[in-house]
């Protein structure tokens, strides 16, 4: 009984995980704007480590589930990170409110799960994104400690790392609140987990981005919250299809008061009993607030430095660096719940605030509930598909592969007609081609992709065929089922059919392979090799901690059996 009420919070986390991900437990991929899982993503096509011609928006989260993909089912591997992401999510949390009683850290744990950031990511797909918002909440509660583990602290800067933006809130956190882990330390620690994206940014050179990103990207008010209330609740995505309906009603501007209340509650807790964490989760909300609020409140600003300076493309989508301010709501929420309970126990009513500390974050976004209501289902690829990569593998061709109609999203019948990144852009074994512009509200946001700008222009002109053989295309594959496909074909008449049914393989002849600079990929490798042994280093480190603490808790549930409970170790429960 000892044994099982010590992990109470990690089987409240895992339960409410897999209330968001009950359709994951059906076979195929869950496919929706930007998570696209394939059956297959190939170890050798260069852009997974950094040495493809776009900007390294998914390095290194892409190379992580290839290789992890190479040992281990996709499908199981997709639902391992999403899964995860959720249940780590909600043990950092509970972390961050160690010294509370089992309310508030089974409180804290809930809201760390159930919230619009968390729904409105993970809609978007950003799923490198959840894990990245679980790395902050652990990361935040380590440096909290007197003495932060090591591992711990690179694991967690090493989860936020999985992408550019990701990175830099890790950044962030480590230089506002690593006070105790040392600064300097910290700081390079970071840089160095960081090392793939931005070692590749630097030898790609110069990027162009369309400052018109800025107002399209900004934070959106949602309803009556209004911007500010958005922002202090965790939403404010772009994209309006993936906000749930009702999500600035009355009922949920109240419930959300509520929960304000209740967080304010707990951060005066927190100003009591430890003012300097109180000041690091403040300056960290600050920090996510600040960028959140730039594209809302000075478009102009960010949209004249990202004309300047390319990579400042990072900051556009501002809503997403709220990231950083939930680990101030999850403390204050749970404190505020141990508060509240601790207040009603002397008249006998402690279960009503410890229930309404469990049920009032789901009141708040009840959408969040059976993948996003039933719109994250997983679906079979087609066997098109496979039957279109196996004539890929076996082509002589060289060159690259490029995907037409030239557009960047699909929405497949075979996906119920949820848009999704073309999954062509990842289903094949060979560099691929794909366009990187995005309409957002009927505005068209350029790209910073010089060959996929190159292709565009090559399909434009007078002689396709040529002009894709120059840029190193020798194989193009024609999707007939998506909208605009029968002008694409004009594209490719007079190419060679290889095969294929929905999706049709074609030959470009004279097309020669693009190779990889010899000395970015020496450059590269030795910062993946470097990148693999540190964050190897912690997860062994991690798994032999966490081997010896299971082994600790059968032993003392075994040592407890048949004790009077007055005779048995008494332990502070931990999540």
């Amino acid at each position: 009984m000892a044994a099982w009420r010590r992990t109470i919070v990690l089987q409240w986390s895992l339960l409410l995980a897999v209330l968001v991900g009950l359709p994951w437990f059906r076979p195929g991929f869950v496919l929706s704007y930007d998570m696209v899982w394939v059956p297959r993503l190939d170890l050798g096509r260069p852009d997974l480590w950094g040495l493809g011609s776009a900007l390294p928006r998914a390095v290194p989260s892409d190379a992580v589930v290839a290789v992890l993909g190479a040992v281990v089912d996709p499908q199981l591997v997709q639902r391992l990170v999403l899964l995860g992401a959720l249940f780590l999510a909600g043990v950092g949390g509970a972390r961050l409110v160690a010294t509370a009683g089992l309310a508030g850290r089974t409180a804290a744990a809930t809201i760390a799960i159930w919230n619009p950031y968390v729904l409105e990511r993970l809609a978007i797909g950003q799923w490198p994104m959840l894990l990245g918002y679980a790395a902050i909440l652990w990361l935040v509660a380590e440096l909290r400690r007197d003495d932060p583990r090591l591992r711990t602290v690179v694991l967690a800067l090493a989860g936020t790392a999985l992408t550019p933006a990701g990175g830099l809130m890790g950044l962030a956190v480590a230089v506002l609140a690593g006070a105790r882990f040392g600064l300097v330390r910290i700081t390079v620690l970071a840089a160095l987990l960081n090392a793939p994206w931005l070692v590749s940014s630097f030898l790609r050179g110069s990027v162009r981005a369309d400052p018109d990103g800025v107002e399209a990207f900004a934070l959106r008010s949602e309803g009556l919250l209004g911007h500010v209330g958005t922002a202090f609740s965790l939403g404010g995505i772009w994209n309006a299809d993936v906000v749930p309906e009702g999500r600035g009603s009355t009922l949920v501007v109240v419930l959300t008061v509520t929960v304000w209340a209740l967080a304010l509650l707990g951060l005066g807790v927190l100003a009591r009993t430890a003012r300097p964490d109180l000041v690091a989760v403040l300056l960290v909300a600050v920090a996510g607030l600040a960028v959140a609020f730039t594209g809302w409140l000075a478009p102009t600003a960010l949209a004249d430095l990202v004309a300047a300076f390319g990579p400042a493309a990072v900051l556009r989508d501002g809503a997403r660096y709220l990231a950083l301010v939930a680990p101030a709501l999850v403390v204050g929420f749970g404190l505020g719940a141990d508060r509240l309970v601790a207040l009603s126990r002397s008249r006998g009513l402690a279960a009503a605030p410890a229930v309404a500390g469990l049920l009032l974050p789901l009141a708040v976004v009840p959408a969040l509930a059976d993948g996003f209501g039933g719109r994250l289902e997983p679906v079979q690829y087609p066997r098109s598909w496979e039957t279109a990569r196996l004539v890929v593998e076996r082509s002589t061709v060289q060159g690259d592969l490029a995907v037409l109609p030239f557009t960047a999203y699909r929405a497949p019948s075979w996906n119920a007609g949820r848009p999704v990144l073309d999954p062509a852009g990842r289903f094949f074994d060979r560099p691929t081609v794909t366009d990187d512009r995005l309409v957002v509200s009927g505005r068209t946001v350029a790209g910073e992709d010089p060959r996929a700008a190159a292709v565009r222009r090559a399909l434009a002109s007078d002689d396709v065929p040529r002009a894709l053989a120059r840029l190193g295309i020798g194989l193009v594959v024609l999707d007939t089922t998506a909208p605009d496909a029968d002008r694409a074909a004009r594209s490719v008449r007079g190419l060679e059919l290889l095969g294929g049914t929905d999706l049709r393989v074609y030959a470009v002849e004279g097309a020669k392979e693009v190779g990889v600079d010899d000395t970015d990929r020496a450059v590269m490798t030795a910062v993946w090799v470097v990148w693999a042994v540190v964050v190897g280093a912690a997860l062994a480190g991690s798994a032999t901690g966490a081997a010896r603490r299971l082994g600790g808790l059968l032993t003392s549930s075994r040592g407890s059996e048949g004790q009077p409970a007055e005779q048995r170790p008494r332990h502070v429960p931990e999540p």
